[in-house]
């Protein structure tokens, strides 16, 4: 079918197939002269929906991090906020008590001018997924190099970055959840979306030689 045949079939179905063009402004007046719609004088307000995971106040520091799995860091969006520089030194902080595996650095991360601010904890929670990134990354290179201690190694280590560091939201949580009892250890908090499932999830497979999971995430969220 051409597009004219379909202009045509169209035009045909059309209740009013015809309309006079005129240069005259009667057609204007007479529409203009109509009783306006009531609904248009008190229209109703639509409540306001906080889109997840928008509010990202260091979204700048955590992009890549946030690239293949559910990173939402309700860390981030919390109300007990701080200046660049306690976020920068929560950070420093969290790098003496995390480990990296070996050749790997901590990224150089400035956390934006004086007058910004972070939720109190965000440092260190940054800390957490540079760390678990890390060594994703070493994970994969190892599986490629044949390296299986170096593979058990990096397992391990993830294993203990989710036992330790990385908790869960319950359901229904509020973006800016802090736990009641926040660990005295550098931390990240993951959404109750499934995310932290597919993470483990995937150090399993890549632990029963199917690292495509592993692989993706290390290339997504490298800094």
């Amino acid at each position: 079918m051409t597009s004219e045949s379909t202009y045509h079939r169209l035009r045909a179905a059309n209740p009013v197939p015809f309309i006079e063009q005129t240069d005259s402004l009667d057609l204007f007046r007479q529409i203009t002269a109509l009783a306006g719609d009531p609904r248009l004088d008190n229209p109703a307000r639509k409540p306001f929906i906080r889109r997840h995971g928008v509010a990202l106040v260091v979204a700048f520091a955590v992009a890549a991090l946030l690239a293949s799995t559910a990173f939402a860091i309700s860390r981030l969006v919390g109300g007990d906020v701080v200046g660049p520089s306690v976020t920068q030194q929560e950070f420093l902080r969290a790098q003496r008590e995390l480990t990296l595996p070996p050749g790997a650095t901590w990224p150089d991360i400035h956390f934006g001018p004086a007058n910004s601010v972070t939720p109190r904890g965000a440092g260190g929670g940054i800390a957490v997924l540079n760390a678990q990134n890390a060594w994703e990354c070493y994970w994969v290179q190892a599986i490629r190099a044949g390296d299986v201690p170096a593979q058990r190694q990096a397992q391990a280590a993830l294993n203990a970055l989710l036992t330790n560091n990385i908790l869960e939201a319950p359901a229904g949580a509020p973006e800016d959840y802090t736990p009641p009892n926040p660990p005295s250890v550098p931390y990240a908090i993951f959404a109750h979306d499934g995310g932290l499932d597919r993470i483990r999830a995937s150090y399993a497979a890549a632990a029963a030689g199917h690292p495509r999971n592993l692989i993706q995430s290390c290339r997504a969220n490298a800094p």
